[in-house]
């Protein structure tokens, strides 16, 4: 529990001017007129890891506090902090991998991101960005006054949503202070201070609980073409060329496209798979026929750069795959290293794919415009057990996977 917070400011200036003198004059203002009281004995408990916001309009005293605690807290501003002119790859700590796990965490999984730096960033991305990494490398508590102020509101929920998980796994506190109280929910808040103005304060301190982001009820699937793929493809890592298409799933939110599901007929032979279904003659006639009839590929999968991270694709990805009329979904995704969406949507994890080979064609064939640099890609094969979609469609759980 830290010790009563109590704020006054005088009412008559600091630095006195013939024109103070005047307005005093003026306005009748008394040379013994008590300060002005932001907060008197305020008291809270913030604890170690602790997210702490602070909501109220202009005037109303909640930057004052957010100063005064981060002072006693000893918190760096997130917003102070000097961002090198380095890729954001360079500026996280940690393994290759857990530096990718750290920036999709914040909802920048593009793979293009990856390499820029700070500057050549949009300013929700900066935004994001700047968080995670005082969150990377910073241990006590991290200040963000204006929090996600200057951000469109669905992105801004987004941002809350993506903080709330990065405070709960690294244990950096954050001190956060905004006017705008539609992100409280998503941000779910440990200490939530609403701040109204002379010195009155409502403190609520709250289990932080794990919550669907506030408006995942928005958002709604169709069956789409292949004429849809170009929307997406700018946000996508790989070729924008596709293979042979046997589904298109679009996830919408109202009116806007938000997602895409493409599958497609599998490659002939993979070794992963080979192992996992334990085929003993994976280029055989029957087996070739059966595998045509009974597995398809889920090509690509996007989901619109505003919604990343606050985990909706996992949802989105194995209602599309449940959609399908095959038994088996299989994919291959380089973006599996970082983020363990396809872990969450359902899909078993089966093991990397060697780099592949020159000769190599099919759904997983390196796009023909980059080959100096797909030739090393080791993409990550999953596989998701889609036996049981008539129960899927019922509402009744289905089996784990073999």
């Amino acid at each position: 529990m830290l010790g009563p917070i109590t704020i006054r400011y005088p009412s008559r200036p600091a630095r006195r001017s013939l024109l103070t003198g005047r307005v005093a004059a003026l306005f009748g203002l008394s040379p013994d007129e008590p300060p002005h009281v932001v907060a008197s004995g305020l008291t809270l408990d913030v604890r170690p890891g602790d997210l702490v916001l602070l909501t109220g309009p202009s005037g109303s005293g909640k930057s004052s506090v957010l100063r005064e605690l981060g002072r006693r807290l000893g918190a760096v501003d997130a917003n102070a902090l000097d961002l090198p002119d380095v890729p954001l790859i360079d500026l996280l700590p940690g393994s290759l991998d857990a530096r990718l796990a750290a920036l999709a965490g914040c909802g920048l999984s593009e793979a293009r991101l990856f390499v820029r730096t700070p500057a050549e960033l949009s300013d929700g991305q900066r935004y994001r960005f700047r968080l995670a990494y005082a969150l990377s490398g910073l241990p006590g508590f991290v200040l963000a006054d204006e929090f996600t102020a200057a951000l469109d509101r669905p992105l801004a929920k987004v941002v809350a949503y993506n903080l709330r998980k990065l405070v709960s796994r690294t244990g950096v506190g954050v001190l956060a202070a905004t006017t705008h109280d539609d992100i409280a929910a998503d941000l779910s808040p440990d200490v939530w201070v609403r701040c109204h103005g002379d010195g009155l304060y409502a403190v609520e301190r709250r289990g932080s609980k794990r919550r669907p982001l506030s408006f995942a009820d928005e958002f709604w699937l169709s069956d789409g073409t292949a004429a849809d793929w170009p929307y997406f493809a700018r946000w996508h890592y790989r070729s924008h060329r596709l293979g042979f298409v046997r589904r298109v799933t679009l996830l919408w939110r109202g009116d806007q496209p938000a997602g895409i599901c493409v599958f497609g007929m599998p490659a002939a032979s993979l070794a992963p798979r080979t192992r996992y279904f334990g085929l003993a003659n994976p280029r055989g006639r029957v087996e070739l026929a059966a595998l045509n009839e009974k597995l398809w590929c889920l090509q690509r999968v996007v989901l619109h750069p505003t919604y990343r991270g606050a985990g909706l694709a996992a949802a989105f990805v194995r209602r599309a795959c449940e959609l399908c009329p095959v038994d088996w979904v299989e994919t291959l995704t380089a973006m599996g290293r970082a983020n363990p969406v396809f872990e969450r949507a359902g899909f078993v994890r089966v093991g990397p794919v060697g780099k592949p080979r020159p000769d190599h064609h099919g759904a997983y064939s390196p796009s023909r415009s980059v080959p100096d640099t797909s030739r090393f890609a080791e993409p990550v094969y999953y596989v998701f057990d889609n036996r049981d979609r008539a129960a899927y469609a019922t509402g009744t759980p289905a089996r784990p996977a073999p």
